[in-house]
């Protein structure tokens, strides 16, 4: 497994968008405690605002889905993957319902989270999202050494078919 610092080039960037401050600052807290840089949203609008100013994606992006007033976690979600197809957001709520968490999952979410949760988990799901991105980042690197491979093995192909061309005509004046 290639190692997490070697595909992200700094700390994993992390969003926590949520209206209730007590969840938020606790997120907030225990995630930089496991080595990641944190930002933080109070409201829908704040998470938009960020996600489209950020000189840096976020790598991972935990939305409540309720923010009353103004954009909702699946706002955030589509404006995540307008700005950056890889973000990996993750949507929260403590109303489940399957319809949500579909719609969720089709928007592009990588996961959707029903609150209460513990603490462990968001940092097993994030080091699964940060597992998931160091695949990404392996199968791109692999794919352009895999396409350098090719093109290097076309130019050998070409130069074989004209030494095989030159032989054959050197073989024929040789016979005749």
């Amino acid at each position: 497994m290639v190692n997490i610092g070697e595909v992200l080039s700094s700390k994993p960037r992390i969003l926590i968008a949520d209206d209730d401050d007590d969840l938020r600052l606790t997120l907030c807290e225990y995630l930089e405690t496991c080595n990641f840089a944190i930002s933080s949203a109070s409201n829908g609008n704040e998470a938009i605002t960020a996600i489209q100013s950020r000189k840096h994606a976020f790598d991972i992006i935990f939305t409540d889905l309720m923010m009353p007033p103004g954009p909702d976690g699946m706002q955030v979600l589509r404006a995540a993957k307008h700005v950056n197809p890889l973000s990996c957001v993750v949507v929260m709520t403590g109303y489940c319902s399957i319809g949500t968490a579909i719609e969720s999952i089709r928007s592009g979410a990588f996961d959707y989270l029903t609150k209460p949760f513990k603490l462990a988990e968001i940092e097993i799901l994030a080091t699964r999202i940060l597992d998931y991105l160091a695949l990404i980042g392996d199968n791109k690197r692999l794919s352009s050494k895999l396409a350098l491979v090719a093109e290097k093995s076309a130019s050998i192909d070409l130069r074989l078919e004209k030494i095989e061309a030159l032989l054959t005509t050197l073989l024929a004046k040789a016979g005749g």
